[in-house]
């Protein structure tokens, strides 16, 4: 990666960042809430970590949109390459999503430790004891994923209109309902856990595999898009 690549890189993790300054405090300050207010067996077993990454998946579906219908024409217009925005934006976007769990598992953390009776029914690892890693690990995998599929959105309205807007939704929700389908059984999961679906419980490994796969399938096809995106000068 060249520096124009680097700098990208920082410029668009330190202006994403800003916005997690905003919208975590708010998701904390939520789930306090739920936690006293509600006597309900779902809620109270639900830890921080958990019920910040329910709202996750939407947050960075939306910050991949927006990378490509509010940054893009930015950066190119600077005379910034196609490919060294790419660069920055891709590796912004995880650096993004290990920030976000990463700190919010570190508040899960530090809640545990203190062994407040409020918190004594939360399950710290939604795939079992001692797997408290590969949730933190799962958990950033499945929000890459949703930018991705966010990012594809706004590139498919950017370069090709409504109607290249519908289909790359469409693929995006594909993607989205395989991502989420692997995980079904382990995370609670936003699309698939609205559904009854009786398949095979999948092994943690494969869920993880499965994930990079469709994340890496999703990224080249951003990557062709933005590669083919003329930019739009107002």
């Amino acid at each position: 990666m060249n520096e124009t690549g680097k700098k990208v890189t920082v410029d668009l993790y330190a202006a994403q960042m800003k916005w997690i300054a905003w919208y975590l405090p708010i998701v904390y300050v939520f789930y306090f809430v739920l936690i006293w207010l509600l006597n309900e067996p779902g809620i109270r077993s639900m830890s921080l970590l958990t019920f910040t990454f329910q709202t996750a998946t939407i947050f960075m579906l939306i910050c991949g949109i927006l990378s490509s219908l509010a940054f893009l024409p930015m950066y190119v217009k600077h005379g910034v390459t196609r490919k060294s925005y790419f660069q920055g934006a891709f590796l912004s976007a995880i650096g993004l999503a290990i920030s976000l769990i990463g700190i919010t598992a570190i508040f899960t953390w530090i809640i545990s430790i203190f062994n407040m009776p409020l918190f004594n029914e939360v399950v710290l690892s939604s795939l079992g004891e001692n797997s408290w890693l590969l949730t933190i690990i799962s958990y950033i995998l499945i929000v890459i994923v949703y930018f991705l599929a966010g990012w594809l959105i706004g590139l498919g309205f950017y370069r090709y209109g409504g109607s290249g807007g519908f289909v790359s939704i469409l693929a995006a929700l594909v993607i989205v309902f395989l991502n989420d389908l692997l995980w079904e059984f382990f995370t609670p999961i936003p699309v698939v856990g609205y559904l009854t679906l009786s398949l095979p419980v999948p092994n943690v490994a494969i869920a993880i595999a499965g994930s990079i796969i469709l994340a890496v399938i999703t990224a080249v096809l951003v990557h062709k898009i933005v590669k083919d995106t003329p930019v739009k000068v107002a």
